[in-house]
């Protein structure tokens, strides 16, 4: 793992008073983001529970698992939510909560294509990571979190990516 720097975190550790201005902060330490695309998620994992497992932690050892939790959300939407959920987030006072800011704050694209009437249309539909999803062309689209496509046009959805 890549030298971060864990004083200049743990400062800022103990004066946060939110889970939210936690994430803001640790988001804009660019060592996260070089962590991010140096080091596999695995090797993450690996570390957070090194870090978590013991029940008296360091304030070294709550800060790099925090930092980890960060990291995290540099990764793509899917690979970041898989290891969210191999995580034991209870193990930190707002691990849960970290999870739940990134999830609310992820973009998710959809690239759709409207077929009707001889013509293809083609929509982007940007929008805040929420429980259900509304396309807008012709009519009104229902995407579940599955990705299946409820509606009486005929929408096809042909690429969804993710990103920060």
């Amino acid at each position: 793992m890549i030298s971060i720097d864990i004083e200049a975190l743990k400062r800022e550790y103990l004066f946060a008073s939110t889970a939210a201005h936690l994430y803001e902060y640790f988001r804009e330490y660019r060592s996260l983001r070089k962590l991010a695309q140096e080091e596999k998620p695995e090797i993450l994992l690996e570390e957070y529970k090194r870090r978590t497992v013991k029940d008296e932690k360091s304030v070294d050892d709550v800060v790099v698992a925090y930092a980890i939790l960060i990291t995290l959300t540099f990764y793509d939407y899917s690979e970041a939510i898989e290891v969210f959920g191999k995580l034991d987030l209870s193990k930190l006072e707002w691990g849960e909560e970290i999870r739940d800011i990134y999830i609310r704050k992820a973009r998710i694209t959809i690239y759709s294509t409207q077929q009707g009437k001889g013509k293809e249309i083609k929509d982007i539909f940007t929008r805040t990571k929420e429980r259900t999803e509304y396309i807008t062309s012709h009519g009104r689209g229902i995407v579940s979190d599955s990705r299946q496509i409820r509606s009486d046009n005929s929408v096809k959805a042909t690429d969804i990516s993710y990103r920060q």
